[in-house]
């Protein structure tokens, strides 16, 4: 599909009466493309910029029509005779339109994950969802990484502004300026991440520096009118020690800005891995206790930041 050409954008999910993504019950549209790759990903699905075919192995009876159907040669066996698998070539996978493989697959082992939509049919979709809203909802863009297709973000933003719809993006940063300033006058609320303050120990954990994020943090403390919140996923015994704290507090200040939201990292995410023909780095870890949730938040409070548990949010 020529990229130049569209005037919509590829998403892998429609979620509706969400509650902890902005203020009132909201719609959450997932955008396909992320350039990190963060360790604890609950949405592995949303990384690759491309609608991509998702395979469970289980229902998988072998007949090899998708393998047949495949007009790119993307499909493969591998294994022997008692414990085959079928592979896919994500690469030639991206150049495909029609997703054949998935047409023909009679057992459901074979899922289209994500499609493309044009901005008027999603808006449209959107609309549907207005009146369960309440006072207080609208529309929150996540993903991956909305700004990943920043054209598609903005349109969308300032469709749904100029109707009056509460705006709002969950973003890692990790873009260029370019792909973010085009939304700020459409949008309202900003939830933006900070993994880690160390950039080895950033790359670590997401595969990139946090320079570029940093820098679009501090451009959005500066330039942004509407609320920004800034979220940390804790993982834990790698970025909730008391150095990272102090470093993330100050920061956070450093940009005028002062609320933050602590999400504990989970494994909510991890079976879908082998859907999207990944592997889950990070198995072996227990989620933060209640009681150490705390002590980072009475912590943060100490510091001067307004800090948020989880879903407990005034939003």
């Amino acid at each position: 599909m020529d990229q130049s050409k569209l005037t919509g954008g590829f998403i892998f999910d429609i979620q509706g009466f969400s509650v902890h993504d902005g203020p009132g019950c909201r719609t959450l549209i997932f955008l396909k493309g992320c350039p990190l790759r963060c360790l604890w990903c609950s949405n592995p699905e949303g990384i690759r910029p491309f609608p991509e075919p998702l395979y469970k192995e289980s229902k998988c009876l072998f007949d090899l029509y998708c393998l047949k159907a495949c007009p790119h040669e993307a499909i493969t066996v591998i294994g022997d005779k008692d414990n085959r698998l079928l592979e896919f070539d994500k690469e030639k996978c991206s150049k495909c339109d029609t997703y054949d493989c998935v047409g023909v697959c009679l057992t459901g082992a074979l899922a289209k994950g994500g499609s493309y939509i044009e901005i008027e049919d999603l808006y449209n979709r959107i609309k549907r969802d207005r009146q369960y809203w309440g006072e207080n909802g609208g529309v929150t863009l996540t993903g991956g990484e909305p700004f990943a297709q920043p054209e598609f973000a903005s349109a969308l933003f300032k469709r749904c502004y100029e109707a009056m719809i509460h705006t709002a993006v969950e973003t890692s940063g990790d873009i260029p300026w370019k792909n973010l300033e085009p939304s700020l006058p459409w949008l309202e609320w900003i939830f933006f991440d900070l993994k880690h303050m160390d950039g080895t120990s950033h790359k670590n954990l997401t595969s990139s520096s946090n320079s570029r994020i940093l820098e679009n943090a501090m451009q959005l403390g500066r330039e942004f009118k509407g609320r920004l919140v800034f979220r940390l996923p804790l993982v834990p015994g790698m970025n909730d020690t008391d150095e990272n704290i102090l470093a993330t507090a100050g920061f956070i200040l450093s940009t005028g800005r002062h609320e933050l939201n602590i999400l504990p990292v989970h494994h909510l995410g991890r079976e879908k891995y082998q859907l999207a023909g990944m592997v889950y780095k990070l198995p072996g870890f227990e989620m933060t206790t209640r009681e150490k949730l705390v002590e980072v938040q009475n912590r943060f409070s100490d510091l001067g930041i307004t800090c948020y548990l989880g879903s407990e949010t005034p939003f």
